[in-house]
Parts: structure tokens; C-alpha cells; sequence
């Protein structure tokens, strides 16, 4: 293997553990491994056919969001917000030049990238974990269990990520636990059955909800589609999920999923996050409606949605609340046709995984459309740069590959 090769799939494995490097130094490895890439492409003498249509579906919806920068009055918010979503189109451009390239991209890639993802998600919540243990004062390891998914979001300005975002981080490594479980019968199972143990307490530590509900649903669909391999030891797995959501200790001793109860009974208080979010929700269809052919532009959703929450409930300025739908916030920048540019991309991944038996590009793909119903995961650089990585990695990946 070349030094070139050697270096890319050393910078594939980097990037699969990007939660570990500081927040200022993740742009640097993206952009790395792209200059790596096409400099590796434009020397190869037989050069992989590039897959075209897998491409332009990966990067239709960011064309479409750069020119709705050009009718948003927000200029300066517009290109910001392009500029977090420029992962958007660079994995896709880095795969692309990769595709079906088994010199770069086979199965002991993959496997490698699963299991450097896992430990990476592990170590980076067992690390701060212990850290804001020794070093908070007077914290217990009781305080210390309620107060962790605060800490992680403002305690150490390097490594700042969203307690959401995190949950969904280990979501994907319990996916590739799974996976990796499913797959194989090697005693070495057992150190990734205490992983997942592990991800699930912190999954529960964290008690976000909608990564909580979106892999519940993964989680079934998984033992139902595995059950001639005898995957259903894997359920008591589960159940530590309710339990540890019920039982361990939370702010205040309040459990926000209290909050899915009164809903369903109607009860829910304005002000509670499930009341927030409804609001919300009714301001962005309100606003989808008024402008339902080309959105607002990227740079002006902001200020259209404050329009409303001023109108609706003054608190919700307070805090400058996003759409927190990802499909909303989708419509209200580009309206109908970038909306329909962005389901095409999912169904198409869909019908890809389907189509090559790739049952972990089928539960990423759905475990991140499920979060995008309760957050907007593509507008922070922690949520882009994961779902663009994986999705472009496994949509690109072939079984053979093809030579001009």
C-alpha cells in the first residue's frame, strides 16, 4: 500500500473520531483529507468511474441553500450559516473521488471506522465525566450525574458540544455496537456488550429526548430484522435504557419525559420544553404558508420566526429559538424546491442501502431523519460534520470497483 493510501485511510479513521479533537482543529482534518483525495485521484493512472447521480443527490440541497443566500436581506447570517454547512458538500466531494475504491474503502475500513467511532464516543464521555468529578468543587458523583450534560456545553472551550447533539453521537455508536455484536461471534463481543452498557447509561445520564425516542424505534426494527441470529439476549440491553431513564438522578428531580404524558393529555405548560417546541412548531407553519415557493433565504429564518414568537410569547426571544424541526427550517430557507432537493436525498440513500443490503446505512439514515423531526442537526458544525461524514462514507462505499 502506497504512503498516499496509507494517509487518507489514516485520516478516514481521524475524522471517525473527530469528537476528540478540539472544536478550532476539525475544520483542518476535513480539509485535509479532501486535498489528500483529489490529489490521489488526479495521479492514479486507472481512475475509479466517479458515480454521478449518487453526488448530485448528495449535494443538490446545498446548491439550492447557496442561492437562497442570494434573496436572504441577512447576508452576513446567510454565509455563516453556509459556511457551518459546507461539510454538506466536502464528504460527499472526498467519497466521490474514493467510490468503490477497495484499496481505500473495504471492509476492514469500515470495521476499523465503527470501532474508532465507539471508543473515540466512550472515551470522550468517560474522560469528561471523570474530569468534572475531580475537578468541580463539592460536586458528588451524584451531582455530577445530574449536572453532566450542562457541564459538557459550557466547562471546557475546546471541546463545547451541545448535550443533544452528544446524545445523538452515541446513538450512531450504539448502532455500530449493535452491529459489530450481530455480526460476530468472537469472545471480543463481550467488551463491545459492556460498551454498549455504557452508552446506554450515558444515553440516560444525558436524557435528551429525541435521540432517546429515535433509537428506540431503531433499537426494535434491529432484534425484529436479526432474530435468526439470536440478537434477543440483546433485549435486557433495553431495558436499562427504561430503567436508567426512570431511576438515576436529574435536575431538580425532574424527568423531562414527564413532559410526553401531559401531552398526550393536553396538559403540557406553555413554558415547559415540549409547550416551547409546540410554539414553535406552529410559528414555523404559519410562516411556511405565507412563503411556500421559495422559503425566506437562509439568512432571514431567524428573524421570520422572531417575527412570530413576538407576536405568540415574548419568552421564546429570550433565547433566539431555531425551528427545532429540520424539515421546517429546510422549507422556511428554500421553500418547496429545496425541501422536495432534501427528501430526494433521503429516499435516494433509502433506496441505495436497500438495494446493496447495507442495513447500517439504512439505520443511519433513519435514526438521523428521526432526530431532524425535533432538531435542526445540519446548522451546528458537531451535527453536519457527523451525518455528512457517515452517510457520504457508506452511500459511496461499493462492493466492486469500476475501472475506466
Amino acid at each position: 500500500m502506497s504512503l498516499l493510501n496509507k494517509l487518507i485511510i489514516n485520516l478516514i479513521y481521524l475524522n471517525a473520531a473527530i469528537l476528540l479533537l478540539p472544536d478550532k482543529l476539525k475544520p483542518i482534518l476535513i480539509f485535509l483529507l479532501l486535498i489528500s483525495v483529489i490529489f490521489r485521484y488526479f495521479k492514479l493512472k486507472k481512475k475509479p468511474v466517479l458515480q454521478n447521480r449518487k453526488y448530485v443527490a448528495s449535494i443538490l440541497f446545498f446548491i439550492i441553500l447557496v442561492v437562497s443566500c442570494f434573496y436572504s436581506q441577512d447576508t452576513f447570517s446567510a454565509i455563516k450559516k453556509v459556511e457551518t454547512s459546507l461539510s454538506l458538500i466536502i464528504f460527499p466531494t472526498i467519497f466521490y473521488f474514493i467510490a468503490g475504491d477497495k484499496e481505500i474503502i473495504n471492509y476492514k475500513t469500515l470495521t476499523i471506522v465503527k470501532k474508532v467511532f465507539i471508543f473515540s464516543v466512550l472515551t470522550f464521555l468517560l474522560i469528561s465525566f471523570s474530569y468534572f468529578f475531580a475537578t468541580e468543587p463539592y460536586y458528588t458523583f451524584k451531582s455530577t450525574l445530574v449536572h453532566y450534560s450542562n457541564l459538557v456545553n459550557i466547562r471546557v472551550s475546546m471541546y463545547l458540544i451541545h448535550p443533544i447533539y452528544l446524545s445523538i453521537f452515541v446513538g450512531v455508536a450504539m448502532i455500530f455496537c449493535l452491529q459489530i455484536i450481530n455480526e460476530s461471534n468472537s469472545k471480543k463481543n463481550i467488551l463491545f456488550i459492556i460498551s454498549l452498557l455504557l452508552l446506554i447509561v450515558f444515553m440516560a445520564i444525558l436524557s435528551k429526548k429525541g435521540p432517546i425516542l429515535s433509537f428506540i424505534p431503531l433499537g426494535i426494527f434491529f432484534l425484529l430484522k436479526n432474530t435468526n441470529k439470536k440478537v434477543y439476549y440483546l433485549i435486557p440491553v433495553f431495558l436499562i435504557l427504561i430503567v436508567s431513564i426512570i431511576y438515576l438522578p436529574k435536575y431538580k428531580d425532574i424527568n423531562n419525559f414527564g413532559e410526553l404524558n401531559n401531552l398526550v393529555n393536553k396538559q403540557n405548560e406553555q413554558n415547559s420544553s415540549t409547550g416551547i417546541r409546540l410554539q414553535i412548531y406552529d410559528c414555523s407553519i404559519e410562516k411556511i404558508i405565507k412563503s411556500p415557493v421559495f422559503g425566506y433565504g437562509i439568512g432571514d429564518v431567524s428573524n421570520v420566526l422572531n417575527e412570530c414568537y413576538e407576536e405568540k410569547n415574548p419568552i421564546l426571544l429570550e433565547k433566539n429559538y431555531n425551528s427545532h424541526n429540520q424539515f421546517f427550517s429546510i422549507y422556511l430557507s428554500t421553500g418547496i424546491i429545496g425541501f422536495v432537493a432534501f427528501i430526494y436525498f433521503f429516499v435516494f440513500v433509502i433506496k441505495v442501502a436497500n438495494k446493496k443490503d447495507t442495513q447500517i446505512l439504512f439505520l443511519l439514515v433513519l435514526y438521523f431523519c428521526f432526530n431532524m423531526f425535533t432538531e435542526n442537526i445540519l446548522e451546528r458544525e458537531d451535527g453536519v460534520i457527523l451525518v455528512s461524514f457517515l452517510l457520504s462514507l457508506y452511500l459511496f462505499e461499493n462492493k466492486q470497483v469500476i475501472y475506466d
